[in-house]
């Protein structure tokens, strides 16, 4: 055999007829093909199953498995779904006719066969299928990974779990998301986002190889966006899709490298598997990205295995996320503002807004609990504006009453990183008619480690509006001098952490010690959080810090209530200040 006849494509042939047999070979020689042919249906089976098959010629009565079970059977695989199969017979009633094309013939060729005509008429059925084949590449394939895609993904679970149910196997379906991968396309551009994603479906691709050893029965495809699902059909589904979840999660813990730059696309994954978490595809899908939208939110490691509790609290997750976007619609918010002090004279410095949600079904919403929520559900920059627009609003009202208070406002990593906090202000503030000075930006110690090219610009637009930058949780983010220095802050939080014990614990004392001398070497102000205590504040005012806040000092309060104790006339607030701090 020739190289050019050894590469070929490849024509299955079976016919228990030596003459049948031979003039079929020959017509597939003819028509450029590699012809193989079997005198019965199970061995020409086993061939087309281990080899990549361009056609099948099937006689149809043949000993033991005949045409139509080679054809059902050859169906039944995925990579055969557009491989032309050529039913070749003597019966030409209608029955035989139908049986065929049911059990998924291509076409339907009668004995005698006109064996001149026969190389023609395998062209034509060659190039139709080719042409079936781009077709069904476009609708169940994804162009950029070569997986299969969302549509073709879905089909396959529904077959795996027709077949499951008939040899009471399970089906499990691992539903995986990559976390943060916005960022690599808002911080590098499509092309890079593309190019990551690649990378992810190949190393996908390449974990799935060292489990198809122990399973035929399974597949990864690119569901859409930067979700990925992986389908497998076995008689311990769980135990194994668990193993495949875990090699996923510990595989990602290696970059992925590309043009110079390191991406960390570490995935949230769910399992959940049929029949046990559902009667239908539809379901056991859902319910695994349940338990990956459980692994997401960091209630459960990278990979949650679905149970029902998790489907209660995404319930109760999506009710939350739907009445606080009607809240924030609604102008259902508050604000209350916790006062700060400078320690050298007692006197108020400003306030911090903090955010606030009373719903009418179910009462106070712990902050912690919405705002999770809205840096979930991407509310977060709709809650940002509307925190902005509260206070320049908030401002305006005490500056036409003859009060001049700063105002600090927290901005989420995501408002500074992907939203655009200094137009909001500009807007607000303009429409207000208040100066964008009297509002600070206080951003956490970990947002600045980031140290994005976006982060910086949006810090640096904020400063040019007048807006004064605070370092919250300072102490916890494990920044380093060359951060602050970078780009630094006009004011350092200590975190609460440090201050509970600073006048009892000699750690807490060096390290607030060391946040304020550095704080004095650059010219920063410091104002401690969290003072609950005398011994607390007396330690703070005895080292030179600059101001504090904390329930010893004053609660955080409603406008109405900070007006009436400490924005009345200077020579009254004086007083007050002195007599509540003693």
């Amino acid at each position: 055999m020739s190289d050019a006849r050894a590469t070929a494509p490849v024509a299955i042939i079976a016919d228990d007829e030596d003459l049948g047999r031979l003039l079929l070979a020959e017509a597939a020689g003819a028509s450029g093909l590699t012809p193989l042919a079997f005198d019965n249906g199970t061995a020409a089976l086993e061939a087309a199953l281990s080899r990549d098959v361009a056609i099948v010629l099937l006689d149809v009565d043949m000993p033991g498995m005949d045409g139509y079970s080679v054809c059902q059977r050859l169906r039944a695989e995925s990579r055969f779904a557009t491989v032309p199969i050529v039913m070749v017979t003597g019966h030409e009633d209608s029955p035989a006719i139908t049986r065929a094309f049911e059990a998924g013939a291509t076409d339907f060729i009668s004995k005698p066969v006109n064996w001149a005509l026969l190389p023609r008429r395998l062209e034509y059925i060659l190039r139709n299928a080719a042409a079936a084949e781009r077709i069904e590449r476009l609708a169940y394939f994804d162009p950029l990974t070569g997986l299969p895609n969302r549509q073709c993904c879905i089909e396959t679970a529904e077959r795996l779990v027709r077949n499951a149910a008939q040899l009471q196997e399970s089906v499990a379906i691992i539903y995986l998301d990559l976390n943060s991968f916005k960022r690599v396309n808002d911080t590098f551009g499509h092309s890079v986002g593309d190019a990551v994603l690649r990378d992810v479906a190949g190393k996908l691709s390449g974990i799935l190889e060292g489990f198809k050893a122990e399973n035929q029965h399974l597949a990864v495809a690119r569901f859409g966006g930067d979700e990925f699902v992986i389908l497998l059909r076995h008689a311990a589904a769980r135990a194994l899709a668990i193993r495949i979840a875990d090699a996923c999660a510990m595989a990602f813990k290696q970059p992925i490298v590309y043009d110079g730059l390191e991406f960390y696309p570490a995935p949230s994954i769910g399992l959940a598997v049929y029949p046990d978490d559902g009667a239908d595809v539809a379901t056991v899908l859902k319910h695994a990205d349940t338990a990956m939208y459980q692994a997401k939110t960091g209630a459960a490691e990278s990979v949650a295995v679905y149970s029902p509790a998790m489907s209660s609290r995404l319930a109760n997750w999506l009710e939350l996320e739907a009445r606080l976007r009607r809240a924030v619609a609604e102008d259902r918010l508050s604000l209350v503002f916790q006062p700060k002090f400078r320690l050298h004279d007692n006197q108020l410095a400003g306030v911090e807004a903090l955010l606030r949600w009373c719903d009418a079904e179910h009462g106070e919403i712990p902050p912690l609990r919405f705002i999770e929520i809205a840096e979930d559900s991407g509310l977060i920059l709709d809650l940002g504006s509307w925190v902005v627009r509260a206070v320049c609003r908030q401002l305006r009202d005490w500056m036409d009453r003859g009060f001049t208070v700063p105002v600090a406002i927290n901005v989420s990593g995501k408002d500074l990183l992907h939203g655009d906090p200094a137009r909001v202000i500009q807007s607000e503030a303009a429409a207000a008619r208040v100066p964008a000075s009297l509002i600070e930006i206080e951003i956490t110690e970990s947002l600045l480690v980031k140290d994005s090219a976006a982060g910086r610009n949006a810090l640096k637009r904020l400063r040019e509006l007048g807006c004064r930058i605070a370092l919250d949780d300072f102490g916890t983010g494990y920044s380093s001098l060359a951060y602050i220095t970078r780009f630094p802050p006009d004011r350092i939080k200590i975190d609460k952490a440090f201050v509970r014990d600073v006048d009892r614990s000699a750690s807490d004392a060096a390290i607030a010690n060391a946040i304020l001398s550095l704080g004095e070497s650059l010219g920063i102000t410091v104002t401690a959080e969290g003072i609950e205590r005398p011994g607390q504040l007396e330690w703070l005012r005895g080292r030179g810090c600059h101001e504090a806040q904390g329930f010893l000092l004053s609660r955080p309060l409603s406008a109405a209530e900070l007006e009436r104790q400490f924005l009345q006339p200077a020579q009254e607030s004086a007083g007050a200040q002195r007599r509540q701090r003693g």
